[in-house]
């Protein structure tokens, strides 16, 4: 191994170190961010009239992306050599962990080897039930349930279909979707650095996640998920164990919430998050980031285009994604 590839097998083996607060924004227009099945499959709402998105459809999105990268995951669909019936988890981990006695295998040696051959097992845990080796992994990245900043309308279209609902002779069956019209999502998730040590989570696995974030939620492409855009993406990242602001989602907040149809209509209020940014400054080594640009912020009253410029005003290390 020459030394270029020893360097960055090192820096690729690095253990996260800072912890960091996530901050994910992206938009849906005309589609179904994340279906809600014992209701018709409509749009997730709460009682306000926000959008809702699960943490566990977040999830899928990045470990997708990452099946369509080659990476090894865990959770995933896998079919049985009848190519019918779904393998279970104990199925997958038997088989691509080449296990021959599932009656020996232990706790310890599933807590290793699971995190070291699965990317998402390190990213967000696991669990895993074996007759003699039931097992938790926790993992150092998770996300809460992300919410619209605005308030959104459900659209519902009906639709036909061509061939008989039965698989018989006559006309097709009739169903709905439903969408909503536009939905400026945001997700609020934690890098953590204690948890990393336990599954070995990486430097390099962090920006896997960021990619999956990103280009993930730009590969989404089946009819429910068409029209799916991410806008902003940064992490802030502590100088100190265990530190962390806190709340940030609560801290961005839209100038008006209703009758917003594209992001050029939304005005995001970041007076909140700039004034708690600067009052910790000096415990934020520096803030990681991503964006398109296509966001207006508001800030003091003054519009800005770019959220690097904005975070440039109060000083904080910038490194783009």
């Amino acid at each position: 191994m020459n030394q270029k590839n020893k360097i960055e097998n090192e820096v690729k083996n690095v253990l996260l170190n800072n912890r960091r607060e996530i901050i994910f924004v992206y938009d849906v227009i005309r589609a179904n961010p994340n279906g809600d099945p014992d209701d018709g499959n409509r749009p997730r709402m709460d009682e306000q009239g926000y959008n809702l998105v699960t943490d566990l459809r977040l999830k899928r999105t990045i470990r997708d992306y990452w099946l369509s990268q080659s990476k090894q995951v865990l959770i995933k669909r896998v079919l049985k050599d009848d190519k019918k019936t779904v393998m279970n988890l104990q199925d997958i981990v038997t088989k691509e962990l080449e296990i021959s006695d599932v009656d020996k295998v232990s706790r310890d040696e599933l807590q290793n080897r699971l995190p070291e051959k699965y990317i998402d097992v390190r990213t967000f845990g696991a669990a895993v039930t074996f007759k003699n080796a039931n097992i938790s992994i926790t993992g150092p990245v998770q996300f809460g349930i992300g919410k619209s900043l605005n308030k959104p309308e459900i659209v519902t279209m009906g639709l036909t279909t061509v061939l008989s609902s039965t698989g018989e002779q006559g006309a097709g069956g009739m169903g709905q979707f439903h969408y909503v019209d536009y939905s400026l999502i945001m997700f609020h998730g934690i890098a953590c650095e204690y948890n990393s040590k336990k599954t070995q989570f990486s430097e390099e696995d962090l920006k896997n996640v960021y990619e999956g974030l990103w280009m993930g939620t730009k590969k989404l492409n089946t009819r429910s998920k068409f029209n799916h855009n991410p806008r902003l993406l940064f992490a802030v990242v502590s100088k100190e164990n265990e530190f962390q602001i806190g709340g940030l989602d609560t801290k961005i907040k839209l100038k008006d919430e209703e009758n917003i149809l594209s992001c050029e209509d939304a005005k995001v209020v970041v007076d909140e998050l700039m004034e708690i940014l600067q009052s910790y400054k000096d415990k934020i080594l520096k803030i990681e980031f991503k964006e398109t640009k296509e966001l207006t912020y508001l800030y003091k009253g003054e519009e800005y285009s770019s959220f690097a410029d904005l975070i440039s005003k109060i000083g904080i290390q910038l490194e783009e994604i």
